[in-house]
């Protein structure tokens, strides 16, 4: 009731893989919308985010809306928000250095539903919006005792194989086995989610009831899509 047509955004770790906001949206159970990298969304219009947002609103007095740090890119480039024109800026790790996404998705939300709220509600209320960033908090979570267990696996696995005489291997559970798995077969590889060898996605999409913003385009070939228990499909970086 002291907050009234409530937004909050969350926006989490996430550069070209939504597995963070992914996974986050279905733990806390509360999120009603998920933006992630690999799937391009947009605000107006029939299936559009504000529409979605707007009848949450209208219908629980809140929304909460979860966003990995690369998603909507592509749309603030379209709409003339991106900070750095045509140019490619990059940071001293070399990675591109995005805009950023929080503050932009309140504002074009605010502009966007603002008055349809205030004219909705009894006292003419309007959006109103929390911004959260957590950053680098996120990996500051005390581990469990799961955490603890895999941690230890992972460092005994890591010194037998050092032991063994290996090399340029990194340690790691495939299908359940641990492996070790030569550095060069990893360096090239990403892992994204994929929308459509699986149903984690799906899953997202039910329990958030947002839209879906599928095409029948399938961005992977089936011989390059090889899933993980994540929630993902590798890809080659090459």
């Amino acid at each position: 009731e002291g907050f009234p047509n409530a937004l909050g955004v969350v926006k989490v770790m996430g550069r070209n893989s939504g597995f963070i906001a992914m996974h986050s949206a279905l733990g806390c159970c509360v999120a009603d919308l998920c933006l992630v990298p690999e799937v391009d969304f947009y605000f107006d219009g029939p299936g559009g985010i504000a529409d979605h947002i707007y009848e949450r609103i209208v219908r629980n007095g809140k929304a909460v809306i979860v966003v990995a740090e690369g998603a909507g890119q592509n749309l603030m480039k379209e709409m003339g928000a991106a900070a750095g024109g045509e140019e490619v800026k990059k940071d001293l790790s070399g990675n591109v250095l995005l805009d950023d996404v929080g503050p932009w998705l309140c504002q074009q939300l605010k502009t966007r539903l603002d008055d349809r709220l205030a004219a909705a509600t009894e006292y003419g209320d309007g959006l109103n919006t929390k911004y959260v960033d957590p950053s680098y908090m996120v990996r500051a979570v005390p581990p469990n005792a799961a955490d603890n267990l895999y941690c230890v696996q992972l460092a005994h696995n890591a010194v037998h194989g050092a032991m063994a005489g290996f090399s340029n291997f990194m340690v790691g559970a495939i299908n359940t086995r641990e492996c070790y798995v030569p550095i060069e077969l990893v360096v090239n590889k990403r892992n994204v989610i994929d929308t459509s060898h699986q149903s984690l996605w799906e899953y997202v999409v039910f329990a958030t009831g947002q839209p879906s913003f599928q095409t029948d385009l399938d961005p992977y070939d089936d011989e390059d899509a090889m899933t993980t228990a994540s929630g993902g499909v590798i890809l080659s970086t090459e």
